[in-house]
């Protein structure tokens, strides 16, 4: 049986992304299916949260609302590839960048697991302690991406040494910032407007 890259990144991250880029097929399809995948799962998170079931409106209404997630993870890449040798297409390098999500897509399946093994009324309460380790698995979770992350860069697009290192820095500034401050615009935008009366 074959695991599919997403769990052989999280294996072995190095040997999944020679791989992953080893392969011939490129084009649109290849570099659009993972960060669709990406946000097909924020939207069934987004769905479960909400009502605790699966519906077509809610999954495409969080797919379209969490959409920034990976456009902006693509821009961040976009740049680090324009600033060095390309060793693999970007639409490869995209596709394989993209499967070192793998850290926050297990997360977020987690959360979806919690979520569907409540109540409504226990969804909504909140609980101090399942909020508490929601967080604190996010400090983990994190810090396997970058090493995934890590990984990817000094595979797919080495550089001199200490260069993968800065590429991802670089990556995660943009890609960070960028979202941070789309989803805190949108949430202030929110805020402005209500209180203008729009």
């Amino acid at each position: 049986m074959r695991w599919s890259p997403e769990v052989r990144v999280l294996m072995n991250p190095a040997a999944a992304f020679r791989e992953l880029t080893a392969e011939r097929a490129g084009g649109a399809w290849v570099m659009l299916r993972r960060p669709l995948l990406l946000a097909l799962v924020a939207g069934c998170t987004v769905s479960l949260q909400a009502s605790g079931r699966l519906s077509t409106r809610l999954v495409a209404d969080g797919i379209v609302s969490f959409a920034f997630l990976p456009f902006f993870e693509i821009v961040a890449l976009a740049v680090v590839y324009a600033r060095g040798p390309r060793r693999v297409p970007f639409a490869r390098a995209a596709d394989a960048f993209f499967a070192a999500n793998a850290p926050w897509l297990v997360w977020l399946l987690a959360f979806a697991v919690v979520r569907c093994a409540q109540t409504p009324l226990q969804a909504t309460a909140r609980p101090a302690a399942l909020l508490w380790t929601l967080e604190l698995t996010l400090i983990p979770t994190a810090a396997w991406s970058a090493y995934i992350d890590l990984q990817f860069f000094r595979e797919v697009l080495p550089r001199q040494k200490g260069g993968a290192a800065r590429d991802l820095m670089v990556a995660r500034v943009i890609s960070w910032t960028c979202i941070l401050g789309y989803f805190l615009g949108i949430a202030l935008w929110a805020q402005v407007a209500a209180w203008i009366g729009l």
